[in-house]
């Protein structure tokens, strides 16, 4: 699979995971913010979908991240990785058109356009 296909499914992976976990929000549901069930099982799906169109040991890895961390994936800011605030080696920041990892904390990285 393309490397910028497999990181543009990785990003909506984890934006679909965000919209599922905010609409989950006790406070949101407080506020009268409810979510219909058929919206969040069609959410559900499409995260699925995606999760489906990854390579196998990709979509493994981003599903034990998400149990471990709640969030797979961290942004790359600066050379520190934004899911445990540690400075990655040079080495890696070389990479970043590349699926790679922090090799601190395990997450699948991203690099913020700027």
């Amino acid at each position: 699979m393309n490397e910028d296909l497999t990181q543009a499914h990785l990003k909506l992976l984890f934006d679909l995971d965000n919209l599922i976990d905010d609409m989950e929000e006790p406070k949101y549901q407080k506020i009268g913010f409810k979510v219909e069930n058929e919206a969040r099982l069609l959410l559900l799906r499409k995260r699925n979908d995606l999760l489906k169109k990854l390579p196998k040991e990709l979509a493994e890895i981003y599903e034990r991240l998400k149990k471990r961390y709640h969030q797979a994936i961290a942004p790359v800011e600066n050379g520190f990785c934004l899911g445990c605030f540690q400075q990655l080696p040079t080495q890696l920041l070389t990479r970043s058109q590349e699926i790679i990892t922090c090799p601190n904390c395990g997450r699948i990285l991203y690099w913020r356009k700027k």
